[in-house]
């Protein structure tokens, strides 16, 4: 498994064109019904470290606020995610390895306030 930082990119949703925007519209509207939770929140993510197979795909996530503080994390029985949820597969040399986080205790601790 491998841990990458993965920059928020809400904001270059708005710079793309209209048919972009108009895709990010409709994800926005689809998101809440599998991670209501995300909803709420996820506005407020600057950043993401995304837990990854060898194969590049999604297994967890969690997102970050400006402040460091984790404000979202899944797959949960409440949140599908949003990267756990895509048919994404993200390079190993297009993020910023962060291995060294302790992600997984991170993500173990969030979990257990949720139980």
């Amino acid at each position: 498994m491998h841990i990458l930082y993965v920059p928020e990119q809400q904001g270059q949703w708005d710079k793309g064109g209209f048919f972009l925007r108009a895709l990010v519209w409709v994800l926005r509207r689809v998101l809440p019904q599998g991670s209501p939770d995300y909803h709420r929140r996820a506005q407020e993510v600057a950043y993401w470290l995304v837990e990854v197979d060898d194969d590049g795909w999604a297994e967890r996530e969690i997102g970050f606020n400006a402040q460091h503080r984790p404000i979202l994390f899944a797959p949960t029985d409440r949140n599908m995610g949003m990267w756990t949820d895509s048919d994404r597969v993200f390079s190993l040399k297009e993020f910023e390895p962060q291995n060294e986080y302790p992600f997984a205790a991170t993500w173990n601790a969030l979990y257990e306030q949720t139980l």
